[in-house]
């Protein structure tokens, strides 16, 4: 062997042996100046000696690649959400509820619990062929994410190379930032408008940075703790989620060392009131435990909801309160015309960023509570998030406060305010309120809507009040003001310009869904947005809907209905739909799936099914063939509308209901 080839050769070895024993196992071998020494040499000779460098090399931690946009992939199997739980008695219901779905299956089972710290990062999903990682994609929406392999190279804790046989392995983890870092960066920023507000931001801005070599500076870190794939856990053996986090570490991976298994609730619990007695001690941000059903074999027994799987929640901790004068109460109008109030506060630091505005929900809210203008408040972060007014320190309210009262105009176009029976929100009901275009075109041009980059609320509130964007078909007329745009004082230069023309042409083509969300109809969501454009195709058969047809719909019921009919019923609704298939945007639901000719025949095509009782795969990889096979629609629920259930082992009450609707019984694997 070439003596340059071999000295290589070595040097990579050791590398990734260091890494591993350093951040796998936290036992580190040598020490930084040995390992950056060896850095440096492979360094050197892979400069010199081109034709030896490798995809794995530990040289692709330094990064230097710069691109110019990041690529989007579906996910092999969506990344799910958990549903969130905040008390203890939550958490008992919790362990209720995986008692009551056992005990019909063996009432003698035994199941333990998995608890792990609920990092506060970004997920991701890690590809490996051969051992080699291959793609490395964000949690995007869920369904698609971006590649973002090139940064993820440069973070240690992701091992380039796994020490696993398996041709194909998926593992998911945390990607963070440690709180000592984040105080690092923030010291280099001067400008203090450009500082992160909190270490979840600083690490997500640095993973989807377009500069690898910025990410590689930034010292991010990841923790694994899930493999997603059934395929995967069958060729290691494995059939508990404690398993998972030992081979994730036998393999190459870091996990957490707080992980820990629990026998039953009560040590839940009792894990829960340690952790958050100790949380602050931790080096990098968690904002609660992952609380998961051990045994796995018993996942599809539990079960899932239509967004979360019943067999693990997300216990977050109590937020932090901080007090604080109330110094005012403004209004807001959004997209649909609801009133939101909001408070003005002295500012104040809490969990790590100053706040000086948090929201007030509406009047209802405010008048409950007795909030006055004056008044110290209690302020915390609602999910970390979102500053919230909990209430008033009544014990310190000076005499003189007034009480508080509602506006009955709207704040911006002096409309009279609206409130619907039984609705505790106020409406501007003006169309043509300034408020409620804008923030229907901010909604409009959303990643989640129509994903028009760089028209970002701040870009769009100038181009509003400069009068060159004022509705959402201006955004398509958006090319012909080129003249007008790059001449004012908006600091949008030619680069910027034809980047936000192309995304605008772009959105022309996403699919009727996007659309149906992007116009803000009330009450219709991504899932219902999603439902809509699958069950009736196009944009034109929507909009000649009844509410008998609407109603065929699983899960849309006479509220959702009326507001859609509503909608199409308004003649502006009906002019923004003509003028924006005029413009060329897309009207047709265009499925994600490829089907065979042969399967658009079949009587499963475009179907809807329910899936009940246990199989020998996951019940979500079977939704997932059927959709990929069939382009079917899969409920949760059995009802009028469910054209097959498919029943494995211990079928239950779904069965049951089927039978009496006259509802067809598969019990055959039409997803193979």
């Amino acid at each position: 062997m070439d003596a340059i080839l071999e000295q290589i050769n070595k040097l990579k070895g050791n590398l990734k042996k260091w890494e591993y024993h350093y951040y796998a196992l936290d036992n580190p071998l040598v020490s930084d100046i040995e390992y950056d020494m060896a850095m440096n040499e492979l360094i050197a000779l892979e400069q010199k000696y081109p034709q030896y460098v490798t995809d794995d090399s530990p040289t692709k931690r330094v990064g230097g690649t710069v691109i110019s946009k990041f690529e989007k992939f579906k996910h092999n199997f969506p990344m799910l959400s958990l549903s969130d739980v905040f008390s203890y008695d939550e958490v008992i219901k919790f362990d209720s509820d995986i008692k009551k779905a056992l005990i019909n299956f063996d009432k003698n089972i035994f199941y333990s619990y998995t608890v792990e710290p609920k990092i506060d990062g970004l997920s991701i999903s890690l590809h490996y062929k051969n051992g080699k990682l291959i793609r490395a994609l964000t949690r995007g929406d869920g369904e698609y994410g971006e590649d973002v392999t090139i940064n993820a190279k440069t973070i240690k804790s992701i091992p380039l190379n796994i020490n696993s046989s398996i041709d194909e392995l998926e593992a998911r983890g945390e990607v963070f930032m440690s709180f000592k870092e984040f105080e690092n960066i923030n010291l280099k920023i001067e400008d203090d408008e450009k500082k992160f507000s909190n270490p979840r931001n600083a690490a997500a801005g640095s993973l989807r940075n377009l500069d690898s070599s910025l990410t590689a500076k930034r010292n991010l870190e990841m923790i694994a703790y899930y493999l997603p794939n059934p395929k995967n856990l069958k060729e290691l053996n494995i059939n508990k989620q404690s398993d998972v986090l030992n081979n994730l570490k036998k393999i190459g991976f870091r996990t957490s060392v707080e992980n820990k298994i629990c026998k039953n609730i009560n040590e839940v619990i009792d894990y829960i009131k340690y952790m958050t007695e100790h949380r602050n001690e931790m080096r990098f941000p968690i904002d609660g435990l992952v609380i998961k059903l051990n045994e796995m074999q018993l996942y599809d027994i539990i079960g899932r909801t239509s967004k979360f799987p019943k067999w693990a929640v997300a216990y977050k901790f109590p937020p932090e309160i901080v007090k604080t004068k109330l110094k005012g109460i403004k209004s807001t109008v959004g997209r649909t015309g609801r009133i939101t109030y909001v408070a003005e506060l002295e500012p104040v630091e809490l969990s790590g960023s100053i706040v000086s505005n948090a929201t007030l929900h509406n009047a209802d809210y405010i008048i409950e509570k007795d909030i006055r203008v004056g008044d110290i408040v209690q302020v915390f972060k609602a999910g970390e998030i979102i500053p919230k007014v909990l209430g008033p320190v009544t014990s310190l309210r000076r005499e003189e406060l007034s009480k508080f009262k509602p506006i009955i105009t709207c704040p911006v176009c002096g409309s009279l305010l609206e409130q619907q029976e039984g609705e505790v929100d106020q409406y501007c009901t003006n169309t043509s309120c300034p408020s409620r275009i804008l923030q229907s075109m901010i909604h409009f041009c959303e990643k989640k809507a129509m994903n028009i980059e760089e028209l970002s609320e701040k870009n769009l509130q100038k181009l509003y009040d400069t009068k060159i964007v004022l509705s959402i078909q201006d955004i398509y007329r958006f090319e012909q003001k080129k003249d007008i745009i790059l001449k004012s004082d908006l600091k949008i230069k030619q680069r910027m310009f034809d980047k936000i023309v192309l995304n605008i042409n772009n959105s022309k083509t996403n699919s009727l869904e996007k659309l149906l969300f992007a116009l803000g109809i009330r009450h219709v969501g991504e899932t219902t947005s999603k439902a809509l454009a699958k069950h009736f195709g196009t944009m034109d058969k929507l909009m000649n809907a009844s509410m008998v047809d609407l109603q065929k719909i699983t899960d849309i019921g006479e509220t959702v209905g009326v507001s859609i009919t509503d909608y199409f019923k308004n003649e502006n609704n009906i002019q923004l739909i003509n003028d924006l298939k005029n413009f060329g945007v897309n009207m047709n639901y265009i499925s994600k799936v490829s089907v065979s000719d042969e399967n658009k025949y079949s009587i499963y095509y475009q179907k809807k099914f329910c899936i009940t009782g246990s199989f020998d795969i996951p019940r979500s990889e079977i939704k997932r063939l059927l959709e990929i096979k069939y382009d079917a629609y899969i409920s949760e629920s059995v009802n009028t509308t469910t054209d097959f259930l498919i029943v494995g082992e211990n079928g239950g009450s779904k069965q049951q209901k089927a039978n009496k609707l006259g509802i067809t019984i598969i019990k055959e694997k039409i997803w193979e």
